[in-house]
């Protein structure tokens, strides 16, 4: 069975019936004991008094910790892999939508995602610009929380993101569903919104993004504030890093990025918005880490979003088949 991890960027949904609510899955009234774990490791049929449901199977060499069916990644291979009532997370879609996140590749590669093109499954690898990594391959809990726990300030985080992992806290990032709220940091049109066009992203924080300090937790050296060491940058010139936050598109001066470019396509890469605005995107808008990368990865390097500005949006991009097309979403120069 295929190895699978649920991060950056999962919007959960049930293997039983999903109830109308603000709020991915695995949270509040969705936090389903059944769903992850069993009492005595001896299920053979379903919840209903007839013995009928749907459940997740056992695992083959169980039982194991914590009473959960399978290993972390199998048991949620089990339902975010291959599955229609759920978002596939794991290599292609099998879903119709193209998803936010993008997807998961393994150790070993697999078809066409390979293990430059994304996060990798089981890698023990450190992350690049960072030091941590997991000795027992990298798993679904290190990005996303099963319980979907947050902190008193924000109980239930964007897509159920961690707060803990690896001996240190992940900044959380809050989110709104159906109508927006500039305080939070992600909006879903939707509840548990999945897909490229249900996931919008507002910056409450002007000079900065939990989004992208989430993200740090783990590639350190890639975010920080203007003027700081990992990104530099002091005077708006001569940045050590691509920034993450504090540079808004066409904010600085000589010509390094272009609003009007930007405007000028047809097909954009996300944006954060202070105002909550984003076509035509005012003067505000911010690229994040989320702008140029998808969260689980693609079929391109590093899973970069390769948005030439025209064609049909995919999750590699729209036709874009080189990083140069990225670019030039914002420097004229790349054109």
């Amino acid at each position: 069975m295929k190895n699978f991890i649920t991060c950056l960027g999962i919007g959960l949904i049930a293997l039983w019936a999903v109830p109308t609510l603000a709020g991915d899955y695995h949270t509040g009234t969705t936090l389903i004991c059944a769903d992850c774990h069993v009492m005595h490791y001896s299920q053979t049929h379903g919840y209903n008094a007839n013995g009928t449901g749907i459940y997740a199977d056992l695992g083959q060499t169980g039982p194991y910790h914590y009473l959960l069916r399978n290993e972390i990644n199998e048991l949620c291979l089990s339902c975010h892999d291959n599955q229609a009532f759920a978002p596939d997370v794991f290599e292609a879609n099998s879903n119709s939508y193209v998803r936010q996140a993008g997807g998961l590749n393994e150790v070993g590669g697999n078809n066409n995602y390979h293990e430059a093109d994304g996060h990798t499954l089981n890698t023990t690898d450190a992350a690049p610009g960072g030091t941590w990594a997991n000795a027992d391959g990298m798993n679904c809990v290190n990005c996303h929380h099963q319980h979907g726990r947050g902190t008193t300030a924000i109980p239930n985080p964007y897509r159920n993101l961690n707060r803990e992992s690896g001996g240190f806290d992940h900044e959380v990032v809050s989110y709104a569903a159906t109508t927006n709220d500039l305080t939070k940091d992600v909006f879903e049109t939707q509840p548990a919104g999945y897909t490229v066009d249900q996931v919008w992203f507002n910056e409450p924080l002007t000079t900065d993004s939990r989004m992208a300090n989430w993200c740090k937790s783990c590639h350190t050296d890639f975010h920080g504030a203007k003027g700081g060491p990992e990104v530099g940058g002091a005077t708006g010139e001569e940045w050590l890093r691509h920034p993450s936050a504090d540079a808004n598109i066409g904010g600085i001066g000589g010509g390094h990025s272009s609003l009007s470019r930007y405007n000028g396509l047809t097909n954009n890469v996300k944006v954060m918005s202070s105002t909550g605005v984003w076509d035509p995107a005012p003067s505000d808008v911010t690229p994040m880490c989320l702008s140029c990368h998808k969260g689980h990865g693609n079929q391109n390097s590093f899973g970069l979003i390769q948005m030439i500005g025209t064609g049909t949006v995919d999750e590699e991009g729209d036709d874009g088949t080189s990083v140069r097309a990225l670019c030039g979403q914002c420097h004229n120069q790349a054109r």
